[in-house]
Parts: structure tokens; sequence; C-alpha cells
């Protein structure tokens, strides 16, 4: 069971970040309140947009909403301004994402509760850039026990399992995210080549 504690967040209700489960604390789901805080539904990210840098079509996924892509392009464009510490458990990882900039924070938060909703369907996004490692984790998504806590800048996301094999690939997944909010598309690019890709 994947449980979630929800926060305020400055002058917003903790808007959706990725990573994200605390189910009820009489507001609805996570999934439901990201909805409510960016207007609804967006519908899919369709294959018509612009291929460029502009546009990172590399961020589309299988059914990727616009709002999910548009948190990456976020996130991916203004990493510099991201805080994020992570501390491995025997069982799993404790990762904590911040900045203090508001629509980045709300970005990042907005990602973390929708990957948090997809992980707890075992609904994979497939987006083109995606690591082979969130595949991975998505095929073992039901070992996975995952709690997030809104921080007065971001959210704080602790996930464990029981099988060694997973937490290891929990621990994989949180390094490669780190690499990414250093340093971006680089770290995208590099990992890709490493890949064959």
């Amino acid at each position: 069971m994947k449980k979630i504690a929800l926060g305020l967040i400055g002058a917003g209700l903790l808007t959706a970040g990725g990573v994200i489960y605390a189910m009820h604390q009489g507001h609805g789901s996570y999934a439901e309140m990201h909805a409510a805080h960016h207007g609804g539904g967006h519908g899919r990210a369709g294959a018509d947009h612009v291929h460029d840098e502009v546009n990172m079509p590399g961020l589309q996924g299988r059914d990727t909403t616009e709002q999910e892509v548009a948190d990456l392009k976020t996130i991916f464009t203004q990493h510099q301004g991201i805080r994020r510490s992570v501390s491995p458990l025997f069982n799993g990882i404790v990762t904590t994402t911040e900045s203090d900039d508001p629509a980045l924070r709300d970005a990042i938060i907005g990602h973390v509760a929708m990957m948090v909703a997809r992980l707890e369907a075992g609904r994979n996004p497939e987006v083109m850039i995606q690591s082979p490692t969130l595949d991975a984790l998505f095929e073992v998504y039901d070992q996975i026990d995952t709690t997030t806590v809104a921080t007065p800048t971001g959210v704080k996301v602790t996930q464990t399992s029981a099988n060694p094999e997973v937490v290891a690939l929990l621990q994989k997944h949180a390094g490669e995210v780190s690499d990414m909010s250093a340093r971006g598309m680089q770290a995208v690019h590099e990992r890709m080549m490493k890949n064959g890709h």
C-alpha cells in the first residue's frame, strides 16, 4: 500500500507533484488535486508537436498529457534551480527535491505526483528519453511502497521494497534523476549514447 502525507506549500495546496500519493485528507486523490490545480484534463500530447529543441519531443510518451510534458520541459530547461538530496536506506531510498522558484517548484511537485500515480497503477508513460531503469521499476511497481511528504519548497519521497533487486533499481534510478537534475539534457544524451540509442 502506498500512502501520502500532503501539506500546504506557500499559497496553494501541494500542487500535485510526481511521486506523490497521499490519498485522502478530505481533498480527494493527489492526481485529482493536481488536475484541479492545473485546470483539469489536458488531453494527450499529440505527435503533431514540432520536433525541435524548443518543443523537446523526446519528453512525450505513450499517453502523456500536455501538462506532464510541460512539467518536464520546465524541469529540464530550469534544472539549475533544483536542489536535490538522496539518502539510501537498507530497503530503499529517500529523496528530497526542492526549488525556490514557484513555477519550477510547481513543475517538480506536479511531476512527482503524476509519476507516483502512474507507478501505483503500473502505467508506464514510456517517455522517449526515459531510462531502462524506470522501465524496470514499472515492471515491479507492486513491490514498491511510497510515501510522499510536502516540504516548504518541494517534496520528500520515501520508496522502499522488501525485494533487494527492487531496492537496487530504486537507488540506481534516484542517482539517474539526480544527474539529470544537475546536468539537464546533457545527462540524458550521455546515458542514451551509452545505452546505444
